[in-house]
């Protein structure tokens, strides 16, 4: 069983990576992020035609999140329990008769460039963090097992960094957010990057600016966690970096999980 997740910063303008990625890759599930796009826009034919059903929060332009699988998924979830009045779609569930799925796009939480003491986007973001652990704690006292992937936006080490005194005060890196992130990875989740490479400089993001693809600039920022009794099961964990180098890519890479 292979799961992929990739924050493919629109998926109208990287339906064919997307594709390509489904064909060579098989994955059985796929989590994405800013799909960027509500469901009249969205290529549900076109990834039908390659064997995928199609779940998505949508939104015109902004975020939106989806789940693609190759088994029909029931019990969808567009709102994260706690952030109910969100008008942000950054959060989707699905499952089948194990497994609980989610895919997640957290915020940022870094102010506008026009207005920097602005915190209100901060706020929002250790809110939400906050309530997805409440939540992932709740679904871990239940009888399913839990495959949680998405974007975190957080940079949970100063070694997931290129350069971590350049993000000093950043909302990736703040120690409420850091902290909020230990939190989760506890409630249990485990987290199969790092089991499979405790200690690797790995990358999943480039900026599309300064040439950082090319100068392995990264930030480590995509993750999926577990629910433990998969953990005699992992047999890999990474990321397909080689997406990055594309025709037209995200500048995020997909990282995938491979499971007995």
């Amino acid at each position: 069983m292979q799961i992929i997740s990739w924050n493919v910063a629109s998926i109208r303008a990287r339906l064919p990576l997307l594709i390509e990625l489904l064909k060579e890759k098989h994955p059985d599930i796929i989590f994405l992020q800013e799909i960027k796009t509500l469901s009249e826009t969205f290529p549900f034919a076109e990834l039908q035609a390659h064997g995928y059903h199609s779940y998505i929060n949508g939104q015109k332009g902004f975020n939106g999140v989806a789940i693609l699988s190759k088994k029909p998924l029931q019990e969808i979830r567009t709102t994260l329990p706690g952030m109910e009045s969100d008008e942000q779609a950054r959060f989707i569930q699905a499952g089948d008769e194990k497994n609980i799925y989610i895919s997640v796009y957290v915020p940022n939480g870094n102010p506008a460039l026009n207005n920097p003491t602005d915190t209100s986007r901060l706020t929002y973001k250790l809110n939400w963090m906050k309530s997805l652990n409440h939540y992932l704690k709740h679904l871990s006292t239940t009888e399913k097992s839990i495959i949680l992937g998405g974007d975190f936006n957080v940079i949970a080490r100063d070694e997931d960094v290129y350069d971590a005194a350049a993000f000093t005060g950043n909302a990736l890196i703040i120690p409420q957010v850091r902290t909020l992130f230990r939190e989760m990875e506890q409630t249990p989740l485990i987290n199969p990057l790092r089991i499979c490479h405790p200690t690797e400089k790995i990358y999943s993001f480039w900026d599309f600016q300064m040439g950082a693809a090319r100068r392995n600039l990264g930030i480590l920022l995509d993750y999926i966690f577990i629910s433990p009794i998969f953990k005699s099961d992992l047999l890999e964990s990474g990321i397909y970096t080689e997406y990055r180098y594309k025709q037209k890519p995200s500048d995020h890479a997909p990282i995938y999980i491979q499971l007995t």
